[in-house]
């Protein structure tokens, strides 16, 4: 099994019980991918579970029972530079940071990107949706099970979002990131960057590119395809958002396929055909929605490891798992879905707010 992967001692994290009180059970009509989502309260599930997860990851052995509304015991890579570092080796370094959910920190060639910035504590209402994914319910408020990184975020080059949702830009960091830090971001989110502060935009349509200059080339950021359902009437409404293909040019080109909450489409499949192979997939996993009337809103572990394939992903960095109560679906099932399939990809899962290297 060509994977990189280490089992830590403990869970991600310290979590609490902040159960979603809109969680019903069992996922229905799954197929393979199908596993049963527990009721078990989330601290005392992910003390039981942590010594049992490293026997089964190290065994690639399928899960019949999951608790995916809390924390697991997950996988991780080593982390990254330590914190005494210099600053010039800091500021030349290839590395990526996870802070939760959908946001990580990127840092290649001098130039340092946030994604999709959530920066809320975690507690019972991180944010609400108009509509709970999986029951529907309206104005769900939705947890978040650990606290985002003590560490500062730090200098700012670049932020991109892919799309407008109280999951993806929260309230907190529309008021405290800088307001003059170039924002890349899809056409229908431009108007509330704009109401929030945010002065420098590059609203970018699907197919369309913005180049910024880094110490040794350039990096190339295009915006892809990211349907957010397969319910053509439910993506619609939930708007137009984007996946980004980041391409670092110059003596060491470099390539990253930043998904955004894309379910696998055809449109994707258009990627793989015209970047295959990327260095490194960011996919957003999860499965939410998947126990809901309308299906699923990002990958699950079957859908992920299917479109890792096409990709011909040197390397996978699994992100938007494990930190908020309306994802149903573990990260380790992907792990263990991408051993059962034998994908070639090395499978790196990220420890909460640990720096580790980008993989070459």
């Amino acid at each position: 099994m060509n994977q990189s992967m280490r089992v830590p001692s403990g869970s991600i994290g310290r979590a609490e019980e902040l159960p979603d009180p809109h969680f019903t059970g069992a996922v229905p009509g799954v197929g393979e991918r199908s596993a049963r989502l527990s009721r078990t309260p989330p601290a005392r599930a992910a003390a039981l579970a942590a010594p049992l997860l490293a026997l089964s990851l190290a065994a690639c052995a399928p899960a019949n029972r999951v608790d995916a509304s809390a924390p697991p015991a997950g996988v991780s890579a080593a982390a990254g530079p330590a914190a005494g570092a210099s600053a010039a080796a800091e500021a030349t370094s290839a590395r990526l940071q996870w802070r939760g959910g959908p946001t990580a920190i990127l840092e290649r060639d001098g130039l340092r990107l946030l994604t999709d910035p959530v920066l809320g504590p975690r507690g019972p209402v991180a944010f609400v949706l108009p509509k709970h994914p999986s029951t529907g319910v309206e104005d769900a408020p939705v947890a978040r099970y650990t606290d985002p990184p003590a560490e500062p975020l730090g200098r700012l080059d670049v932020i991109l979002l892919s799309h407008n949702h109280a999951d993806h830009f929260d309230a907190v960091a529309k008021e405290t990131l800088p307001k003059d830090v170039p924002f890349v971001l899809p056409p229908d989110a431009a108007e509330a960057a704009r109401a929030a502060g945010f002065t420098r935009l590059t609203p970018l349509d699907w197919d369309s590119e913005t180049v910024i200059p880094t110490r040794a080339g350039r990096l190339r950021i295009l915006a892809v395809p990211a349907n957010h359902a397969h319910d053509a009437a439910l993506d619609a409404t939930l708007g137009k958002g984007n996946g980004y293909v980041l391409r670092w040019e110059g003596e060491t080109p470099y390539s990253i396929y930043w998904t955004g909450d894309s379910v696998f489409t055809e449109p994707m499949r258009a990627v793989a055909a015209r970047f295959a192979p990327i260095d490194l997939w960011l996919p957003h996993l999860g499965a939410v929605g998947v126990d809901g009337a309308r299906g699923l809103r990002t990958m699950d572990a079957e859908e992920a490891v299917a479109a890792a394939a096409l990709l011909r992903a040197r390397h996978v960095i699994p992100i938007h798992h494990t930190t908020f109560g309306h994802y149903r679906e573990p990260v380790t099932a992907f792990v263990q879905r991408a051993a059962t399939k034998h994908l070639p990809a090395h499978i790196h899962v990220p420890a909460d707010g640990a720096w580790m290297p980008l993989p070459r």
